[in-house]
């Protein structure tokens, strides 16, 4: 630390003879803040992937098993505007030809089948139920991985206390870099302020519902991080 100031205030007094330029000397400095909470809620994305001979048998197979699904989430008590159709598509199956020997033609690949895939979100306002709507969905043909991401419903207020904390941690850089410089700060030239990162994602995998145990979800604690740049004048003291 003593070195870096050291540094800042030999940039700084090489500076101080220029105070009488239209452009006064500056000084900057950056600042970090974060701000921790338990998350309040979930969302959950997973899928139904299906395959059939004809599209039209893998489209029936899909409707049927995603109407299963969702049957089983809202059986959680999860509200229709909170389940959302993220991702669908209807694929053709290719056949692997075999390698042409010397002389022939490649040989062209043929449809052997057909691939419906439709993905869903689920926002889940009770953390707590998260695993059982992940095991009902499961349970009833979900066999997509997916994942799970955790969030707080008043998530503005955290992220303005990280842009608060970013913008203190500048000040107080500013004025350890100011007395280190012999200089003072005159005036706030320029403010910069943004959100940085959120919380932890959990990835689900496929598998056997009949014979698992309940999914075991833990939100732990969700980390929203702001950084901060302020430019001040600056001047001999």
């Amino acid at each position: 630390m003593k070195t870096a100031l050291a540094a800042a205030a030999m940039i700084l007094a090489l500076a101080v003879p220029a105070f009488a330029q239209d452009n006064p000397p500056m000084l900057s400095a950056n600042g970090e803040g974060v701000e921790n909470a338990a998350p309040d809620m979930a969302v959950v994305t997973l899928g139904v992937l299906s395959r059939a001979a004809t599209a039209r048998e893998a489209l029936d197979a899909n409707n049927a098993d995603m109407d299963k699904v969702i049957q089983a989430v809202r059986g959680q008590a999860i509200a229709d505007k909170d389940i959302s159709t993220t991702g669908f598509s209807i694929n053709p199956v290719y056949s692997r030809p075999p390698q042409p020997q010397p002389g022939e033609q490649p040989f062209e690949p043929t449809i052997v089948a057909y691939q419906v895939s439709n993905q869903v979100r689920i926002v889940v306002r009770d953390i707590d139920k998260t695993g059982a709507v992940v095991d009902s969905a499961v349970s009833a043909g979900a066999n997509q991985a997916g994942s799970i991401n955790f969030d707080i419903s008043d998530r503005q207020t955290l992220v303005d206390k990280a842009i608060a904390d970013a913008i203190a941690d500048a000040k107080r850089k500013a004025g350890l870099m100011a007395e280190a410089a012999d200089v003072r700060l005159v005036r706030v030239l320029n403010v910069n302020a943004n959100e940085g990162g959120g919380g932890p994602v959990f990835r689900l995998e496929a598998r056997d519902a009949a014979a698992a145990p309940p999914v075991p979800v833990m939100g732990g604690e969700l980390s929203v991080s702001a950084n901060a740049q302020i430019s001040w004048e600056i001047a001999p003291k």
